[in-house]
């Protein structure tokens, strides 16, 4: 599972109260144990991509290749359309590469979990990032452009409208949802928030926090601060710690109750590997 599709559903689902939907049936999930110090992950970033539905789908990986694939279809295109020197230039991929990166990657999200040196630099803002598209491309080169690129993703279609990935969606929300409503991680929250008071920030929920809004163009010496003092409460209240301990625990259940839908859906994955490795060698430039 893609990073950008893990923070998304994180981000959303439980803050928003979404319906995770059916998954697939099984035994309702009880409160998992946990280990009696549980420790927090690294960062946001680790502790998404490292919990047991993340292994179901698409990986980091997968999706720095795909963008290489779709990057060679589209510049085969272009060029077969008349544009030589197109090579590319205005698909612009994104990369998680460095511990900051992975920092930045998800600075907050529904457990209100945001690094020390991210809550410094960009407080619950998101990180500036650079989009691909046709951005640069005008006239005849960037209609061209449009072309291209719908006959690559025909090639190469992303499996988000797939039973698997339909489940695997589900599956991640329901444990979210869990997770949210699990006492020990209500209790860590309870900490979190005595201890956002008594740093002058008072605050009941993480997820309302990190949400805002915070719509200035740059983060504000008070959006600064908050964050400061969330990242600080998140660790002296255990709350990252307890609450990826706990989801990890639902997701390990879902994941027992759903093997055989789970064990098809990477099979499709697998079958899709296969071809962008395959198309790849096709094109190595």
């Amino acid at each position: 599972m893609g990073v950008a599709w893990a923070t998304t559903i994180a981000a959303g689902l439980l803050a928003t109260g979404c319906s995770a939907g059916s998954t697939g049936g099984g035994a309702e999930p009880t409160p998992p144990p946990i280990a009696a110090s549980p420790t927090a992950p690294a960062t946001g970033y680790d502790g998404l991509t490292r919990l047991p539905l993340s292994a179901y789908g698409t990986s980091q990986q997968d999706d720095d290749r795909l963008f290489t694939a779709n990057k060679a279809l589209v510049v085969r295109c272009m060029k077969g359309r008349g544009h030589q020197s197109y090579s590319g230039q205005n698909m612009i991929g994104a990369t998680v590469e460095t511990e900051a990166d992975k920092e930045a990657a998800a600075p907050s999200g529904a457990w209100g979990y945001i690094g020390r040196a991210t809550a410094g630099r960009q407080g619950f803002h998101p990180p500036a990032s650079e989009t691909g598209g046709a951005a640069g491309l005008a006239g005849q080169e960037g209609k061209d452009f449009a072309a291209c690129a719908g006959e690559a993703q025909k090639q190469l279609p992303d499996q988000t409208s797939g039973d698997g990935w339909k489940l695997t969606q589900a599956l991640f929300g329901r444990s979210l949802q869990e997770a949210g409503q699990d006492a020990r991680v209500t209790a860590a929250r309870k900490r979190w928030s005595a201890c956002m008071s008594a740093a002058g920030h008072p605050a009941e929920d993480p997820e309302k926090l990190a949400a805002g809004p915070w719509n200035t163009a740059k983060p504000t010496a008070d959006e600064i601060a908050k964050a400061a003092a969330d990242e600080s409460c998140t660790r002296s209240s255990n709350l990252a710690a307890v609450y990826f301990a706990v989801l990890d625990g639902y997701q390990r259940q879902l994941e027992s109750n759903n093997a055989e839908a789970l064990n098809a859906y990477q099979k499709e994955v697998q079958e899709r590997r296969g071809k962008v490795s395959r198309l790849l060698a096709g094109h190595p430039g």
